[in-house]
């Protein structure tokens, strides 16, 4: 895999001649987006752009196709600010609002686009949507007029098993989140394998099977305290030196951390850096 990174967004999904996916770091924030409200830190009133960080979010693309992977309350932000220019697909990890709260926003497409765009997720996501967002899926008659997203409930089928989305082959792998589960996803293109596990408070050996050897690995690293839906900082940095990915990179970062510093400590393991928003990779 080329190790080809850079900033901002642009051209993601536009060119049909480039054999490359092209993943958009679209948000690399925890679930209150850094700054954090009221707070003088040294993260929070930091200078340095990379220390700004929306709530989560990740948008790949490859021959014309736009796969968004989660659509967090920051998501029409961020679809602006990086230029989305299509959202063919969405898969949701799970339900907690920095995640999902976006999903509103996603009606433009289908006006850009002209029709309904399927929603991938398991089948307890995809409750948890239906009654978070009832007026999407279940209006009465008298709102169908209403301008809300157009989306098409699809069943995410269970690991190993895999669906193909547009050009992308993808797997998705339940993980613990605290009480709660999420999913590790693996978007595989042309030969090259993406991993993201955004929310996940322990790496099972499943996960760290599922990283091992990635083209991208993209996986959780909160802070240094534990938390109890997370992986710390040093927690994730021994998954990925076990997994040894091409590229890895740590997402879900608070506020309690500089991205300076946090790439010194990564820069022990080769290729490994945090994630910033609008990073952009080449896969």
């Amino acid at each position: 895999m080329n190790r080809e990174t850079k900033s901002g967004g642009p051209t993601v999904g536009k060119s049909r001649t480039d054999t490359r996916a092209r993943v958009l770091v679209m948000g690399s924030g925890t679930s209150t987006g850094v700054p954090l409200l009221g707070c003088d830190c040294p993260v929070c009133t930091s200078s340095d752009p990379r220390d700004r960080r929306d709530r989560c979010g990740v948008y790949v693309s490859a021959e014309g196709f736009g796969l968004q992977i989660d659509v967090s309350p920051d998501f029409r932000v961020q679809a602006l600010r990086h230029r989305i220019p299509r959202v063919d697909a969405l898969l949701v990890t799970h339900c907690h609002a920095d995640h999902c709260l976006g999903l509103d926003d996603v009606r433009r497409f289908n006006t850009l686009q002209g029709g309904a765009i399927p929603l991938w997720a398991r089948r307890s996501t995809l409750g948890n949507l239906k009654r978070i967002f009832n007026y999407i899926f279940h209006s009465p008659p008298s709102q169908r007029e209403m301008y809300r997203p157009k989306l098409v409930p699809m069943l995410l089928p269970g690991f190993p098993r895999s669906v193909r989305i547009g050009p992308f082959s993808v797997r998705v792998l339940p993980v613990p989140h605290g009480p709660v589960r999420s999913v590790a996803v693996e978007v595989s293109f042309s030969g090259r394998r993406l991993v993201l596990c955004s929310d996940c408070s322990r790496a099972t050996p499943s996960l760290r099977a599922l990283l091992r050897g990635a083209d991208i690995a993209i996986l959780d690293g909160l802070r240094d305290r534990p938390h109890s839906a997370h992986l710390t900082v040093n927690q994730a940095l021994e998954v990925l030196r076990e997994a040894r990915p091409v590229v890895g990179r740590l997402i879900h970062i608070g506020h309690d951390i500089l991205h300076e510093d946090l790439a010194r400590r990564c820069a022990e393991l080769p290729g490994v850096a945090p994630a910033f928003d609008g990073e952009e990779l080449a896969l």
